[in-house]
């Protein structure tokens, strides 16, 4: 038996688990790039500042729809690859964690693992993270053997996966030649001068998805914490940009995500989107929802593992 684990950064699920959840991302050093100490000092501070703050954000949209999306796409892909797997879905930040699910594994006398990224493009911030937690594993259990698919940002299923989710929106909101908004997750600046090439990753998926519908494009990134400098340009700058040039169907899509998630539902859904509507007056202006599982992505997954062979 093997097992393949579909890795993401999860979403907590209570008040508790969002403190849990912020402790564990700022003691990351793929989050904070910083001595343990001090990752230890601010992890602490942070998660016992804005835990409730922030949670409130995960009640303003009815909890995350994060953990429902990626056990749909688990139990996809685990129906397509039978019984030679078994398939789960794993976490950095919330449970099941990452490590936990390994060793769990490791005690069921299992000793290849899989792991795909639910990252698109990969990242020091992202799968830089889900890297360390397998290392830490493969020290403790020398015998497993684990394989890690990082990324498939230019992968022709990732690209047929959005070209479908745009056309659909196109034929739904009866636009004529709308232009496409790229909103990803913004990362510090930082990690792109320490050689991170998440934003080249991010030009060219956005580039492969409009030359295939032969739509005009442009990439912003969103939810970018702190006063520090992250990659630019910021998702609602690109907005204005684009009002002032007098574009008005506008297509916002979420490029970096494949499940829904806080920075989809609360991000753009409460903030974006209605501030293009509502106060610059953009006649024209939505965002693609992500469904819950994709036979485009899990095709994808299992083809990963089929081409390394059994």
């Amino acid at each position: 038996m093997k097992a393949v684990l579909l890795a993401n950064m999860g979403a907590p699920v209570s008040e508790k688990g969002m403190k849990v959840f912020l402790k564990r991302m700022f003691s990351d050093k793929a989050i904070l790039y910083a001595p343990a100490f001090v990752r230890s000092v601010v992890s602490t501070l942070l998660s016992n500042v804005r835990y409730k703050s922030s949670w409130k954000k995960y009640l303003l949209i009815n909890g995350s729809p994060l953990q429902k999306s990626m056990n749909e796409m688990a139990s996809d892909l685990q129906q397509l690859l039978r019984n030679d797997y078994v398939v789960s879905a794993v976490y950095s930040y919330s449970e099941p964690f990452i490590e936990e699910k390994i060793a769990e594994l490791y005690e069921q006398g299992i000793r290849e693992i899989w792991v795909i990224s639910m990252y698109p493009q990969a990242s020091y911030s992202t799968t830089g993270s889900v890297q360390t937690s397998l290392d830490k594993m493969q020290n403790r259990f020398n015998d497993i053997r684990c394989r890690f698919v990082e990324d498939y940002f230019d992968n022709a299923f990732f690209i047929n996966y959005w070209k479908e989710l745009i056309r659909d929106k196109i034929a739904e909101m009866k636009y004529t030649q709308p232009y496409l908004l790229f909103s990803s997750h913004a990362i510090p600046r930082s990690f792109i001068d320490r050689g991170d090439l998440y934003a080249e990753k991010m030009n060219t998926s956005a580039r492969l998805i409009s030359e295939s519908l032969g739509l005009k494009y442009s990439l912003s990134y969103q939810s970018k914490i702190g006063p520090i400098e992250w990659t630019k340009p910021y998702t609602i700058d690109q907005l204005k940009a684009l009002h002032t040039k007098g574009i008005d169907e506008i297509i916002v899509v979420p490029l970096s995500f494949i499940n829904e998630n806080l920075e989809t539902r609360y991000d753009l859904d409460t903030e974006l989107i209605p501030y293009g509507l509502n106060t610059l007056g953009i006649k024209n202006i939505c965002r693609i929802t992500l469904p819950d599982s994709s036979p485009y992505l899990v095709k994808m997954f299992r083809e990963f593992i089929k081409s390394y062979g059994d």
